[in-house]
């Protein structure tokens, strides 16, 4: 029998962008086989407390976002749990989709992780750790300490050196409570953030940062997604 969920975590995937650096919309390349969405979409399904995901993608990809979460789910549905997936479309910025997002939730979500759509490599047990430092910091987000030495640059020449012991690479997911996300977000709507992290902090919401893994990539350019096959067949799931 398949096993429902009573979870209070939302899920909002955000894959609304243009893909320029990548010279088309990425969401929807085949990855090892499989279509890219469907890492993400098992990944967070196999985690108890998620409770809905939520897709989002660009107005005019809404079918293209709706056949593969009916794909993915007659797939899923023949071997593991039900998670309820809807799809809605973006806006004009990343953080306009992320809000469309939050808005489709239930209100039995209180806390929200936020995930790239191009990072499919994100593992369950990372995306547990998060929601436990979530339930007690109240935001939090994945993220890598550099190896490297980390400079400031401006015009092509460097200005500043890092102290490399400070220097994160942050990733996805990016977590909070539902209404301090929706907040910040309300609140911060003239500005352009990258990230839900810089938007929590932009209303002084204090955000842990929990070690991830080097290889949940971002697939930014041509390129990367050969790396994130290399990635898949390590992990013997390529």
């Amino acid at each position: 029998m398949k096993r429902g969920t009573k979870g209070d975590v939302g899920v909002v995937i955000a894959a609304a962008g243009a893909g320029r650096r990548f010279g088309s919309r990425k969401h929807f390349l085949v990855l090892a086989g499989r279509p890219l969405l469907y890492y993400s979409f098992d990944a967070f399904a196999t985690v108890e407390d998620v409770l809905k995901i939520v897709l989002v993608v660009a107005r005019d990809d809404m079918e293209a976002g709706l056949s593969v979460v009916r794909e993915w789910k007659a797939e899923r549905d023949a071997v593991g749990r039900e998670v309820d997936v809807a799809v809605v479309p973006g806006g004009p910025r990343r953080q306009d989709s992320v809000r469309n997002g939050l808005d489709a939730l239930p209100s039995g979500a209180r806390y929200v992780l936020v995930h790239d759509a191009a990072r499919p490599l994100i593992l369950p047990e990372h995306i547990r750790h998060l929601i436990t430092a979530t339930r007690k910091h109240d935001a939090a987000a994945l993220g890598t300490p550099s190896h490297d030495s980390v400079k400031r640059v401006v015009n092509g020449a460097i200005v500043e050196e890092l102290p490399r012991s400070e220097v994160w690479t942050v990733q996805t997911p990016q977590s909070g409570r539902v209404a301090t996300l929706r907040a910040a977000y309300d609140q911060g709507s003239a500005g352009n953030f990258t990230d839900e992290a810089s938007a929590l902090r932009a209303i002084g919401v204090s955000v842990a940062l929990i070690e991830g893994a080097r290889d949940n990539i971002k697939i930014t350019r041509r390129g990367d997604e050969m790396m994130a096959e290399l990635i898949l067949k390590a992990r013997g799931t390529g």
